[in-house]
């Protein structure tokens, strides 16, 4: 009798526990986990991963194997495709991190490729390319250019941006292009808000058109982008798996028609159920 009372106040402390650390996450959802030293461990996101299943509810974008069986989306110009930050980033956004691309386009217009907006249409990160130079752009709307001449030739090539508290390096086919020190006081990015590829947020920007093979964050390691060549390259062998998120609440998505943005939406002070494609 008195092993099965021993046990019985086991398993209702460790249902105590359990209880508290479901409620001390947002939503029931883990945090990252953090080392001792308060550094969060790496994460990676796999952007296409999470895109590639709702491609077939956007007219302008499709999903095409080249090569080795590798998946390749096609973004249309008029293509916007987006998901909640949260979902992507879960409740915070690590300040230091790597941006792994492959993109081919051969536009000759500058344009935005990937976008994070606040809820009310500020710019958290944004990517943007043309002819001549790659741009970062962060909040507080600080513009860091790079001059690349060669993103719009419609071959394929290899991105990388790391973001450190001490630099930003800019990596392109697998070569160092420019390192810039900075003092960073944090990226200050909530992930209250909307992740956009392609779209635009003003009216007279231009989308980004072209494929994508690859759009990873890896979050807590800036150090990735140095090695994007040699130990990030996608693998290949098929159209991608499902995500297993494919369960959740459908992401938010925009109209095809190129004047229909999510900065009119807010603009005009809808609730974010209106803004979302039916």
């Amino acid at each position: 009798m008195g092993s099965i009372l021993f046990r019985a106040i086991e398993w209702y402390i460790l249902f105590l526990a359990l209880t508290r650390i479901y409620a001390s996450t947002d939503g029931g959802q883990l945090e990252p986990v953090e080392t001792g030293s308060g550094m969060l461990l790496t994460e990676e996101v796999d952007l296409l991963e999470q895109l590639f299943w709702q491609v077939g509810n956007s007219s302008n974008s499709s999903i095409t194997l080249e090569g080795q069986k590798c998946p390749v989306l096609q973004v249309g110009q008029y293509s916007t495709l987006s998901l909640p930050l949260r979902q992507v980033f879960g409740a915070r956004f690590a300040d230091e991190f790597s941006l792994l691309l492959q993109l081919r386009s051969t536009q000759e217009e500058e344009r935005s490729l990937l976008t994070l907006l606040s809820p009310h249409s500020h710019i958290l990160l944004q990517i943007r390319l043309n002819p001549y130079t790659f741009t970062l752009v962060t909040t507080q709307q600080r513009h860091y250019e790079f001059p690349v001449g060669a993103l719009s030739d419609g071959r394929w090539h290899q991105v990388s941006v790391g973001v450190s508290a001490r630099s930003l390096d800019l990596h392109v086919d697998c070569v160092l292009t420019e390192s810039v020190n900075w003092t960073s006081p944090g990226m200050d990015i909530a992930t209250d808000g909307l992740l956009m590829v392609g779209g635009i947020v003003e009216d007279f920007e231009t989308p980004f058109e072209g494929g994508l093979r690859q759009l990873t964050f890896l979050m807590g390691d800036p150090g990735a982008a140095r090695d994007h060549c040699t130990r990030h390259v996608p693998a290949c062998g098929g159209v991608p798996r499902t995500p297993a998120h494919q369960n959740r609440p459908a992401p938010w998505r925009t109209s095809s028609s190129p004047r229909m943005t999510w900065r009119t939406c807010w603009r005009v002070q809808r609730p974010l159920s209106a803004c979302r494609t039916r």
